[in-house]
């Protein structure tokens, strides 16, 4: 079995590789669609970070909604799993206007936090100014 370099630290040298040795190198024109890579490798980077961190985040702010069917000893893909399925029941209780009359503070405090959490990994540079 394999214990070096993991997942994580190869993305992390072909992410530096490609910010360091190929971006200065990148012709005007396709400046923009380098920029997107050098993004999306370092969202994916954050994300796999931190991935159990905004799932827990997550699942804390549906927790305010839902109480025990927000269960916090989850980790990995059954996290991810249940954050989904919270999120997908939080869509239509929405759409059907569950939230229109009673409990539209307590939805806005969890919908802020769930957007905290993705940014932290989508961009942590918006939580800091």
């Amino acid at each position: 079995m394999r214990t070096s370099p993991d997942a994580q630290e190869l993305l992390s040298i072909v992410a530096d590789t490609f910010r360091t040795d190929l971006l200065p190198h990148i012709p005007p024109a396709q400046r923009y669609t380098a920029l997107m890579i050098a993004n999306a490798l370092g969202i994916v980077q954050r994300e796999l970070a931190g991935a159990d961190e905004a799932g827990h985040a997550m699942l804390a702010a549906l927790a305010l909604l839902y109480g025990e069917d927000a269960d916090d000893s989850l980790s990995g893909a059954d996290l991810r799993r249940r954050v989904e399925a919270l999120q997908h029941r939080l869509c239509i209780e929405i759409a059907a206007g569950d939230f229109d009359h009673d409990g539209q503070d307590v939805l806005m405090e969890c919908l802020e936090e769930i957007v905290q959490a993705r940014l932290c990994i989508a961009n942590p540079k918006l939580l800091r100014g």
